[in-house]
């Protein structure tokens, strides 16, 4: 990745520096962060690469535990997720969104060399994100919800061309 598209990223993630509303939820394979900007905007985070959840030193959830299930479905076959609410991640969403969802701002947002991101919520979590891939296959997206305005992809080669939503 080059600097220019480090910058171009890093000015688009700035978009939800003190967003609040922060949702999480997952549509089969694919993991969503809903947020509400301080401009208002409805913005959304699509991950399909490796992320995970951490408070201080622990780990909480990451993009693996949409393969294990919960107790009540131990006996199930996740291979392609399962139904919503099967697997620790949707559990894990689940209790997010009841507890945190409208107390939590994005505190900073922080991008590197390679199109991974950190972002730092105010109750001292973090989520990170790791472009997973070396190819144009996306990692992950961010875009305006319910607009016409074009979406910022990454892939394991860079910014995916802006025409693609």
């Amino acid at each position: 990745m080059n600097s220019s598209e480090k910058r171009y990223i890093t000015e688009e993630l700035a978009k939800i520096k003190g967003a609040t509303h922060v949702r999480i939820g997952r549509a089969a394979d694919v993991i969503w962060i809903a947020l509400k900007g301080i401009d208002g905007k409805d913005y959304a985070i699509h991950l399909q690469t490796f992320f995970r959840f951490c408070d201080g030193n622990q780990i909480l959830i990451t993009d693996m535990d949409k393969y294990q299930p919960t107790p009540e479905y131990q006996d199930a076959d996740l291979t392609d997720c399962g139904e919503i609410g099967s697997n620790l991640l949707d559990q894990w969403c689940e209790r997010f969104n009841s507890e945190f969802s409208e107390m939590v701002t994005v505190s900073s947002i922080n991008v590197n060399h390679n199109g991974d991101f950190t972002m730092a919520l105010d109750n001292g979590m973090n989520l990170e994100v790791l472009v997973d891939n070396t190819v144009d296959d996306e990692c992950w997206r961010f875009f305006v919800w319910r607009s016409q305005e074009k979406h910022l992809v990454v892939t394991g080669k860079g910014i995916q061309p802006q025409e693609d939503r």
